[in-house]
């Protein structure tokens, strides 16, 4: 299996033995969050081009939020790629009109499968777990407080705390701590440090965040920090 990371925060292409798969692109400068007053996101570094990507054979929406379900990024894509995701992403991407085929994750071509915490208002701290053959990896781009995970060769996840009031969802990413207990509970071969771009932001959201980021000197080993356009083989 070859992972690739396609930039600073989680987009990703896994390259499995028969198939390639595109994880959550978003390649424009900046995102926004209902409107730019309340949040607006910009990406530190010069993003991909689309065209000069591989095509994938399918692309994987984790999230409808606009880090993840990007539309401005994403109708740059052949229309004649299957796109899946929840029915929240599916309806999101239905709208727009330009993907001919978009499957829900229960009838993906290979599995891929959720595991959700015990919160049933929790909709951002979802794994999921994708296996294609024998090649398997546990994706949870906020990190995860399930129970119970299967053993996965990789586990992509973050590593930083970015905290909201409650009011506006809390805990967003977990943080090293929980990167660490799904690190063991998986018993995986390797973490990918994922959604951990030190971004730059404007609006409410970014005056009430509390941030912070892992000294990468002193994580466990098992954890790695690839740039962007890195490649590793797993």
């Amino acid at each position: 299996m070859k992972i690739t990371k396609l930039n600073d925060d989680s987009s990703w292409l896994i390259d499995f033995t028969e198939t390639t798969l595109m994880i959550d692109p978003w390649f424009t400068p900046y995102q926004v969050d209902l409107a730019s007053w309340f949040s607006i996101q910009y990406h530190k570094t010069k993003q991909p081009t689309v065209t000069d990507l591989k095509k994938p054979d399918y692309i994987f929406i984790s999230n409808p939020f606009t880090d993840h379900c990007n539309k401005e990024t994403l109708v740059q894509f052949d229309p004649s790629i299957p796109i899946i995701g929840n029915k929240k992403v599916v309806n999101k991407i239905k709208k727009w009109g330009h993907f001919k085929e978009l499957i829900l994750i229960e009838n993906a071509p290979f599995e891929i499968k959720i595991f959700k915490g015990s919160n049933p208002f929790d909709l951002v701290h979802n794994a999921y777990y994708i296996q294609h053959g024998n090649e398997s990896i546990l994706y949870a781009p906020h990190g995860s407080k399930v129970k119970q995970v299967p053993k996965v060769n990789v586990l992509i996840t973050t590593t930083s705390r970015y905290q909201l009031p409650f009011w506006l969802g809390g805990k967003v990413n977990l943080g090293y701590s929980a990167a660490v207990k799904l690190l063991r509970k998986t018993q995986c071969r390797i973490v990918l440090s994922s959604h951990d771009e030190q971004k730059i932001g404007r609006g409410l959201v970014e005056v009430l965040a509390k941030k912070k980021y892992v000294n990468r000197e002193h994580v466990n080993t098992k954890i790695k920090f690839l740039l962007q356009g890195e490649t590793i083989n797993v």
